[in-house]
């Protein structure tokens, strides 16, 4: 057993290193607060890592990695007193100092609730499906169909607004 514990700690790296900007982008989308957000991340790498023996499908290990990190934010945030807003929400985007117009979508995205920021960045930009999003969020299907829609409305309508040219 020790090989097969062996290689799941590897492939528990690995994912994670192939994820820690998402990872970062999702815990900073909703903390609102670079410092925070690094926190978060550190819990989750630790959480998930200390409890890794429970994963009982290898395979989905991304998903119940940001399962973690959604539950970990959202108890962030009942243990802070105030959310501090961050004034450049392009900082956790690493686009070697340049600005392109996925940053731009990020940040108007930043813009919206809550519940449609984090249903946005799992489907768009992280591109797990509406199954998987609703096991992460710990909510129905036809929940996360609906906050799709209505944050796709919502966006569309902050699109406008800015008048963006994506």
């Amino acid at each position: 057993m020790k090989g097969n514990e062996q290689c799941l700690n590897s492939y528990f790296i690995e994912t994670v290193s192939n994820n820690k900007t998402a990872m970062f982008r999702l815990a900073y989308s909703i903390v609102l607060n670079v410092e925070d957000a690094e926190d978060v991340v550190g819990e989750t790498i630790l959480k998930a890592f200390s409890h890794l023996e429970k994963l009982r499908n290898h395979k989905k290990m991304k998903a119940w990695i940001f399962q973690i990190l959604v539950n970990e934010s959202k108890s962030y945030l009942k243990k802070r007193s105030r959310i501090e807003l961050v004034e450049d929400s392009s900082l956790f985007i690493q686009n070697e100092g340049k600005k392109d117009t996925a940053s731009d979508l990020l940040e108007l995205v930043c813009q919206l609730d809550d519940s449609f920021r984090e249903v946005l960045i799992l489907y768009y930009f992280e591109e797990f499906s509406v199954k998987e999003i609703a096991k992460i969020l710990a909510i129905r299907e036809g929940t996360v169909k609906s906050r799709l829609s209505r944050a796709r409305e919502e966006l569309k309508q902050l699109m406008e607004g800015n008048h963006w040219k994506g």
